[in-house]
């Protein structure tokens, strides 16, 4: 080597031709998913496939055909979960072509997994919190494949809800709650769950039937839909699982083949390649978005979702413009077409960073910074053009421990449900939309009150107080499946927002947790029933999340007033006109097992506590608590099996006596005027009965006792 010659100048050819280097593998990655997609739109071969209008069948082989060449394992999975959503379709009655749209969910909801790691994929033991964050993001890269190859709407929704059902970050718990989500969703993510459970893993053996019930039924209600759970459970206990005559098939061999010829081996392996570049986009930037050549968006990931709030059935397959968008430069000046970063990068073949603004659909704007792909194949063509986004008003990307302490902000400690300040979030999201919308659907807010809390608390001690408030928590759960939100509002006092209700709706609602209550049973409570009163209102033109709030609080204030476990709805106009609301309680005794009575007792108020204690003394009764307001008496004891026997003393049941305040001078008396005072009596049952008949004439047995120590008007 002469002096002043370097090691380099030795290694370079100098006779190599010139060439232009290779495209970057984000283009060209990105590019090929785009031919990917267009690969798929050639027509089928069955143009009467019961998939049209649903996905390509040309899609669906390929797609499970890749992810067959990368895991066996997990098409037999996904398989596995596929007879299972069908199975309990079929058991709920859904339309044939409702199963196959959800089978197909169920077929493809692991195939982002296709790039994932081979070191995470198949790691032989349990993953480690940041192997588990870049696992779960196999949901979110599987919709941005099937968002460009055009797959059914219906399909992205129910594979991108079932992400952990109440369960997952910090959005999701918010979608999953407030907003609609897909019953779909709901079965996917149980029948998921079930089949996991049933599995053998590296670091535990598959659970029996009975075991993953129990641990499914733990999770009712925080994790997974309740309702969809018992579904699952009748639907095995009536006909068997599915599983049980497929096991050995399903886990040894696979009728799904994976690539078998040279070209489907090239094009599974680019595919492994595509879906593991979208893993580092889903990983280290805040959204992206993709358009064709024609202008049209036909990637909108979750990302970009959550950045500029408009949802992906929205925007996919619309054209791009910069209306759509609301571009604005730095110092927040709109930039027209012809400025904007995506239009420069087609015209100038380059990619290019920008710092711009984005509105967003609640009217605010966001500063991000945004890279302009233009996707460009070897002969100069135009297929489309990427823009990649990182929010600028983070400084580091959010661990996956940040979003769980979020979420854990959101929730009330105790109860798991969404806490007070998640509940006024919300409601307020609810009203914003209510108000910006002009055929906008209602809203219902519920509000309820656990029925004398405090004797709980004083007779079964405090520990047996939060069980109950966990237990009523968890059946308010179990007994909705709309999209409710469940919140504790503070001490016994829980919401229920209900999104896409009426006010006939949400009293409907309301009744039946009100009869739901009762007939529940509360460990360590020794046969006590748990009842609750409800006020119910709905969404009004001029509302704010105050108004709604001050209305549903006095609504439920009237049912206590009324004499406690009823409901009672209120209009804005009952409050401005200082109406009350009906008592919507049915009269006609819905529940069989609640007898409701009403007297008038023409004695002195503080007369009335010394003729209760005359009819418990005469009836060897107990007085469970008294005051100026009510009384809660127990009459009868409960055998030694506490099924009811044939005496009156071997029919317990509880009264609640609750007194009004009303004076009036009785009509034909010249004297003093004498206090005529409204009771109202609830007896229910105590320990186990089966006839509704024999409950009934025991009741009404009593309270002609009881009315017999006042003097009745």
């Amino acid at each position: 080597m002469s002096s002043g010659q370097t090691i380099s100048d030795e290694l370079i050819l100098p006779d190599l031709p010139v060439q232009n280097c290779r495209r970057a593998d984000s283009s060209r990655l990105l590019l090929g998913l785009m031919a990917f997609s267009k690969r798929m739109e050639a027509p089928d071969e069955d143009p009467d496939s019961c998939l049209a209008g649903v996905i390509s069948p040309r899609v669906l082989r390929s797609l499970v055909s890749a992810l067959h060449f990368r895991d066996v394992a997990t098409v037999r999975h996904s398989r596995r979960v596929a007879m299972l959503v069908v199975g309990m379709s079929r058991y709920l009655g859904w339309e044939p072509q409702q199963q196959k749209v959800l089978e197909i969910a169920a077929l493809l909801h692991d195939v982002g997994k296709i790039g994932v790691p081979d070191n995470i994929l198949f790691k032989p033991g349990k993953l480690s919190p940041d192997e588990a964050e870049l696992m779960s993001l196999h949901r979110n890269i599987g919709c941005d494949v099937l968002q460009a190859c055009k797959v059914d709407a219906e399909v992205l929704s129910i594979i991108g809800q079932s992400h952990g059902y109440l369960g997952g970050d910090d959005d999701g718990y918010r979608a999953a709650n407030i907003g609609r989500t897909h019953q779909g969703a709901r079965i996917l993510s149980v029948a998921d769950a079930y089949d996991s459970l049933n599995t053998d893993q590296v670091y535990r053996e598959g659970k029996s039937h009975d075991e993953i019930m129990k641990v499914l039924m733990d999770s009712a209600g925080t994790q997974f839909d309740g309702n969809v759970v018992c579904a699952l459970s009748r639907w095995i206990e009536s006909e068997g699982s599915p599983l049980t005559d497929n096991k050995i098939e399903l886990t040894n061999s696979s009728p799904q083949q994976g690539p078998s010829q040279p070209d489907e081996t090239l094009e599974a392996t680019s595919l492994a390649n595509i879906f593991s570049y979208l893993y580092v986009l889903e990983s280290l930037y805040d959204g992206f978005y993709l358009v064709d050549s024609d202008m049209r968006f036909v990637v909108w990931n979750s990302g970009v979702e959550q950045i500029v709030g408009q949802p992906s059935a929205k925007m996919l397959q619309q054209t791009w413009s910069n209306e759509s968008l609301g571009y604005a430069d730095q110092f927040d000046q709109h930039m027209s077409d012809d400025d904007c970063p995506l239009r420069r990068a087609m015209i100038d073949g380059t990619s290019a960073t920008s710092m711009v603004r984005l509105a967003r659909n609640d009217g605010s704007s966001i500063e991000v910074e945004m890279q302009s792909v233009p996707l460009f194949d070897d002969n100069g063509q135009l297929h489309g053009v990427a823009e990649i986004f990182r929010d600028l008003s983070r400084s580091v990307r959010r661990p996956k421990e940040f979003r769980e302490l979020k979420m854990a902000a959101s929730r009330d400690s105790l109860t798991s449900v969404a806490n007070r300040g998640e509940l006024e979030t919300q409601l307020a999201m609810l009203v914003t939309a209510h108000s910006q919308q002009t055929s906008a659907e209602p809203f219902s807010v519920i509000f309820l009150d656990i029925d004398h809390f405090k004797y709980i608390n004083d007779t079964f001690g405090h520990t047996a107080g939060d069980g109950v408030l966990v237990d009523v928590a968890r059946l308010l759960q179990n007994e909705t499946y709309s999209g409710e939100l469940i919140g504790r509002y503070g001490g016994e006092e829980f919401v229920v927002l209900c999104p896409a209700t009426n006010l006939e709706q949400a009293v409907a609602r309301a009744e039946r947790l009100r009869i739901a209550l009762p007939r529940a049973e509360f460990v360590g409570l020794e046969d006590h029933r748990i009842t609750a009163s409800f006020g119910v209102t709905h969404v009004e033109a001029g509302d704010s999340v105050e108004s709604i709030l001050r209305r549903a609080d006095k609504a439920l204030y009237q049912a206590k007033d009324a004499g406690r476990n009823r409901t009672s709805s209120l209009t804005n106009d009952e409050w401005l006109s200082g109406t009350p609301a009906d008592d919507d309680t049915p009269d006609d005794h819905s529940d069989p097992f609640t007898y409701n009575g009403t007297f008038m007792a023409c004695v002195a108020a503080d007369m009335i506590v010394y003729k209760l204690g005359g009819f418990v003394d005469d009836h060897n009764a107990k007085l469970l608590e008294v005051n100026a307001k009510r009384a809660i008496i127990r009459v009868g004891s409960r055998g030694l099996f506490r099924n009811w026997g044939k005496t009156d003393e071997r029919q317990p049941i509880e009264l609640v006596v609750a007194f009004g305040d009303e004076e009036t001078s009785l009509p034909g008396i010249r004297r003093s005027p004498s206090r005529q005072i409204t009771v109202l009596v609830e007896i229910r049952p105590l320990g186990k009965i089966a006839d509704a008949d024999i409950f009934q004439s025991r009741a009404r047995n009593v309270m002609t006792r009881l009315r017999s120590y006042f003097v009745v008007g």
